[in-house]
């Protein structure tokens, strides 16, 4: 055997390794970051919501800050509200818009006419002036009642006057909401229809009563049964007009709220009632007619 070295073979202990992958590798590359994760759709409605929140924060605060300024303005206004002068020019529109009014319902009880679409129209326009004289009443109250002038003479001026305003406009807007005919609704027109009716059914027991000697003296059957079907017929006509007029009485204190209304508060309320308590005595009185004319 000879002295030369004998070259190891591979896999040989002691013997040196190939590198592994063959060649030597340069440095290896750097990897992209991660991108982070895009927003997600709860997190997007949490964001719209809180916009939308500071949003109307900022409405409702430029709002407050806006109505507080009004205030301190319209104050300043109130208080240099002359009463007499405001309470003056306020009725002077309203009763103007009344008696506009009143003479288109005439038309009704004074002349047999139906409302047309162009009164309609006007009273509705002067409904508005009426609702104006109304809310101008009204803040001069408020005005007094802030300098603690409840008990004043000015107050005491407004307040059925007022009252009487708050009247007018009943009617007129519930004539708006029924302008069915021939009554139609509100106070005005259904009272002076009935008011004409009982005048018509007194003439007419007025009559009887000039003719009651001669229709008793003549003692005709025929003649006796018609007269006392007439004022049988009168009365039961006087005891619907009282009620109907009781009724349209309640229908003022109820539209009011007031159920201790004088005439001093509502004027209309005078003719009312006076008709009433006509048609009242004209039940018995009628009912005395009747004695007269034995069955």
């Amino acid at each position: 055997m000879s002295d030369e070295a004998k070259p190891a073979l591979p896999g040989r202990p002691g013997a040196p390794r190939p590198p592994l992958g063959g060649a030597p590798k340069g440095p290896r590359p750097q990897r992209p970051a991660a991108q982070p994760p895009g927003p997600s759709a709860s997190s997007m409605r949490l964001r719209k919501f809180l916009m939308l929140g500071i949003l109307v924060t900022c409405v409702a605060l430029i709002g407050a800050i806006g109505w507080r300024i009004w205030q301190k303005m319209h104050a300043k206004e109130r208080g240099s509200l002359v009463i007499g002068e405001e309470f003056d020019k306020a009725m002077d529109i309203g009763k103007g818009a009344s008696k506009d009014i009143f003479s288109i319902q005439t038309k009704v009880w004074g002349q047999s006419k139906e409302l047309t679409p162009e009164d309609f129209t006007t009273i509705k326009a002067k409904l508005v002036e009426l609702r104006d004289c109304h809310d101008k009443l009204k803040e001069l109250l408020d005005v007094l009642h802030e300098r603690h002038k409840e008990e004043s003479a000015e107050y005491g001026q407004i307040v059925p006057k007022w009252l009487q305003v708050k009247m007018w406009i009943l009617d007129a807007t519930d004539l708006l909401e029924n302008q069915k005919p021939p009554e139609y609704g509100g106070l005005n027109i259904p009272m002076f229809l009935t008011s004409e009716k009982i005048r018509k059914s007194q003439d007419a027991l007025k009559e009887i009563n000039t003719l009651k000697d001669e229709i008793i003296k003549r003692n005709d059957p025929e003649e006796i049964k018609t007269t006392r079907k007439k004022l049988a017929d009168l009365r039961d006509a006087f005891r619907s007009h009282a009620v109907k007029l009781q009724d349209l009485d309640k229908y003022v204190a109820d539209g009011l709220a007031r159920p201790d209304l004088t005439i001093k508060d509502v004027i209309e309320l005078e003719q009312l009632r006076d008709d009433a308590n006509k048609a009242q005595m004209a039940v018995v009185a009628t009912g005395k007619m009747l004695q007269a004319f034995p069955e």
